[in-house]
């Protein structure tokens, strides 16, 4: 995710630089941008500021007309401030006016960013015009995936429902996802309301822990793209039927911060369009024993025992598997043979994700109770369903089972439950003790104050509560200390993205791979330095590095390899065609820079 630069230490360099001419009562109108040179599609921050003695600060600053070469995404200020001095019984006022402005790369080319005016009374100030070069992206010719030929983000964020088809007939599964695209940063990003879904029965597929996203570019234009959750919806009802939006919040924030140096922001809300989809009937006539299952079915059964004596207890089990609502897997109709004793079922309900569909695993576990010796044969049991792919009913069914049933023991007592009564023996005493040598009994004298484990579990719970106490106290830190959280979390992230890269190497997907490996490198140098490294050239990094202590050995494969990568991805392909060197060698570096 991109994240805006930090420019406090510029914004000293430049107020030193312009102390003298402030001390000497000139007004000072200035124009900055963060950087000159960008790709398209990225961020750059224009400040505007004002500074000077007895100045209007109250009229808004203009912005020329930037386009097509740059979008204006967001703005901050004004900020004022005012700072009264006598000196000599005269009194004067230093004034100092800032606006920040976030603007977009939307075309590439050379631009000169034109001077801007600012009017304080009578006087008309004008900043320096700024030559800016943007470049097309390093990896433009890389293949867009399906979904962006024919569409772009119209909105930053933006939030789309995506479905694997737009047509089923009622009762069939459809799996709704939800995505969010962003370019932007987004902070306490929540869910703020589920869809409606008043023409479905819904159960959640899927949903993502934390925002994990992937670049993907859109008729040109570089985009965060992240996985919210996916549903697995069943329409109720035959004609139109409607997913409603699902609605997220995130706070916007400012570069601003207020009296005690926290960071403003205002909560906004993204929205996805809801989408309506046409759900046709089933077709008639239905067989009898259709009970509104739709979709893909098996079944299965068996019993536990193939053999067993008269008045013993067997279990037949039955299991029906499917893609179709489990409301629908009713259960099963069949006929016993008249020498078995059939109770009513239990049953069990498991649901299992099975590339990216939901399918239900319902198990009927009956139990038989045998009443006649002689071989039997548990009939077969079949469940009818509708098959949206034939369109066609058919029927799941499971062949029949043989069972023998041998004779009971002689004289032996029956089964609960069945016709004969239980033999009852009667006891030669009506009291017998369970510990009659009472010079063997242990001296209980002493109490639980005498028993070592009584005062080992009371400090163990003083040692719990002394860890809880600590864990609280690192938690507090690391929430307060954002710095020193991105530090801690660093080679663990770094490590989750490296093994993502290998598995993309053994799918063999090499342009998403180098992006991967690429995002981890720079992910990493952000967290471990407590900076973003989004916007930063190479030399910057450098800076970054050694600053840090790190070895220029070092710092030069690091910078080394991330070149190697943009040059990878900007050729399409890696060097060599084994990508396993690649990733031993980012490994390698991430290891070294941890040590430091």
């Amino acid at each position: 995710m991109r994240q805006p630069r930090n420019y406090s230490a510029a914004s000293l360099l430049l107020a030193l630089l312009l102390a003298p001419l402030i001390c000497s009562g000139q007004t000072l109108f200035h124009a900055e941008l963060s950087q000159t040179r960008l790709r398209l599609g990225e961020r750059i921050l224009l400040t505007v500021i004002l500074e000077g003695e007895n100045i209007d600060t109250g009229n808004p600053v203009q912005l020329p007309n930037l386009a097509p070469y740059f979008r204006v995404e967001g703005q901050s200020g004004p900020s004022v401030s005012t700072q009264m001095s006598i000196i000599n019984g005269k009194m004067s006022k230093h004034s100092s006016l800032q606006y920040q402005y976030e603007l977009v790369a939307t075309q590439a080319g050379k631009f000169t960013l034109p001077r801007i005016a600012y009017r304080s009374g009578s006087q008309t100030f004008f900043t320096a015009p700024i030559p800016v070069e943007i470049l097309e992206p390093q990896n433009a010719n890389q293949a867009a995936p399906p979904s962006s030929k024919n569409w772009a983000p119209e909105t930053d964020p933006c939030l789309r429902l995506e479905l694997d088809r737009r047509e089923v007939y009622a009762g069939e599964q459809l799996v709704a996802a939800w995505y969010l695209y962003f370019q932007r940063r987004l902070l306490n990003l929540q869910l703020a309301a589920n869809p409606s879904l008043p023409d479905f029965k819904g159960t959640e597929l899927e949903k993502a822990g934390q925002l994990s996203p992937e670049e993907k570019f859109f008729r040109g234009l570089p985009w965060n793209v992240a996985f919210i959750q996916s549903l697995a919806l069943y329409p109720l009802r035959a004609g139109q039927a409607t997913i409603g939006p699902l609605e997220l919040r995130y706070m916007n924030q400012f570069n601003q911060r207020d009296f005690f140096g926290m960071p403003l922001g205002q909560e906004q809300r993204v929205v996805s369009e809801p989408v309506t989809i046409e759900v046709k009937p089933l077709p008639e006539p239905a067989p009898d024993d259709f009970t509104g299952a739709v979709g893909q079915f098996e079944l299965q059964s068996r019993l536990a025992k193939a053999q067993v004596r008269v008045n013993e207890s067997d279990q037949l089990e039955v299991q029906i598997t499917g893609d179709g609502n489990p409301d629908y897997i009713l259960e099963p109709k069949f006929l016993m043979p008249a020498e078995f004793e059939i109770y009513p079922p239990e049953v069990k309900l498991d649901t299992e994700a099975r590339a990216g569909r939901l399918f239900a695993v319902k198990k009927f576990e009956y139990l038989l109770v045998a009443r006649k010796d002689g071989q039997f044969q548990v009939p077969a049991i079949g469940f009818r369903y509708f098959e949206p792919q034939t369109k066609t009913y058919k029927l799941a069914q499971s062949p029949g089972l043989a069972i023998r049933v041998a004779p009971g023991p002689a004289g032996g007592g029956v089964s609960p439950g069945s016709a004969g009564q239980p033999i009852i023996s009667a006891v030669s005493e009506d009291i017998r003790f369970i510990k009659p040598d009472r010079q063997g009994l242990a001296d209980q004298s002493s109490g639980l104050l005498g028993k070592g484990w009584f005062w080992l579990l009371h400090l163990s719970g003083i040692l719990l509560v002394a860890l809880a106490i600590y864990y609280r106290a690192v938690r507090q830190r690391l929430d307060s200390d954002q710095v020193l959280a991105r530090r801690m979390r660093a080679f663990s992230q770094s490590q989750k993205r490296l093994k993502k890269a290998r598995k993309l190497a053994q799918e063999g997907n090499s342009g998403e791979l180098l992006s991967e490996l690429k995002r981890a490198l720079l992910e990493y140098f952000g967290d471990r330095f407590g900076q973003s490294p989004w916007g930063l050239v190479e030399e910057e990094m450098q800076e970054v590095m050694d600053r840090k202590g790190i070895a220029k050995e070092l710092s030069q494969e690091f910078l080394a390899l991330l070149s190697a990568l943009g040059r990878a991805q900007f050729a399409g392909k890696m060097e060599g065609s084994d990508p396993g060197p690649m990733i031993a060698r980012s490994a390698k570096i991430i290891e070294a820079l941890e040590k430091k």
